[in-house]
């Protein structure tokens, strides 16, 4: 990202978003896994010993703290650990089980951890989340309550429940899209990337490219 285009977009988060992005120290992340990463970082699961599994132990204890769930749940319902008594990641956990062992409010987690929001932004003090959209609607299921939106904050709560590189970092969302409002969730529009793009040193090929943009707004 040129450094004029990365001066425009933190002013422009500044505003729309009310977070303050480090132009100068930004790491950019595209469809970012982090909750799954974080899982994955404490330990090799082929090589399952009692330090890993503490510590995944430590995670699902701050997890059934936020949701209020016994640990012992841990050795009441087989959705939690493999046939060979590791702990799952929560993206594995099953659906159905969770809802028969009356636990179907931890699902959410389980979209969380297979959630991966479409661009991450990282600043020294502060993280901005962003979903981007053209022409898509927002992602729901439809025979679940999964929505799209609501599993992105959800996301970013529990990143900075469970993962000490985030617990201090300021945190928003938004939405990249089109049109310019939504309900909850901040909206910055294409089009408004569109001239950050065009009057920079962006290269020309990039600037085309993003300029197709155009027709959505010149209907």
């Amino acid at each position: 990202m040129s450094q004029q285009v990365r001066f425009g977009f933190a002013e422009l988060a500044r505003k729309k978003c009310n977070v303050v992005l480090d132009p100068d120290n930004l790491e950019v992340y595209v469809e970012a896994a982090a909750l799954r990463d974080y899982w994955r970082d404490l330990g090799d699961p082929v090589k399952y010993t009692d330090e890993i599994h503490n510590s995944r132990l430590s995670v699902l204890k701050l997890i059934f703290e936020k949701y209020d769930v016994p640990l012992d749940v841990l050795d009441k319902y087989e959705v939690f650990k493999t046939s060979t008594n590791k702990l799952w990641n929560p993206n594995h956990w099953n659906e159905k089980a969770l809802e028969e062992a009356g636990l179907g409010r931890l699902i959410e987690v389980k979209w969380a951890f297979n959630a991966k929001p479409d661009i991450l932004l990282i600043s020294p003090e502060s993280m901005l989340v962003i979903e981007a959209k053209v022409e898509s609607p927002e992602g729901c299921k439809a025979d679940a309550e999964y929505k799209q939106f609501q599993t992105q904050q959800l996301i970013g709560e529990l990143w900075q429940l469970l993962i000490p590189q985030f617990k201090n970092k300021k945190l928003a969302n938004a939405i990249l899209n089109v049109s310019s409002t939504h309900e909850s969730i901040p909206v910055i529009k294409w089009s408004e990337i569109m001239t950050l793009v065009d009057n920079s040193e962006v290269d020309v090929f990039t600037r085309s490219a993003m300029m197709q943009l155009n027709r959505y707004y010149s209907k």
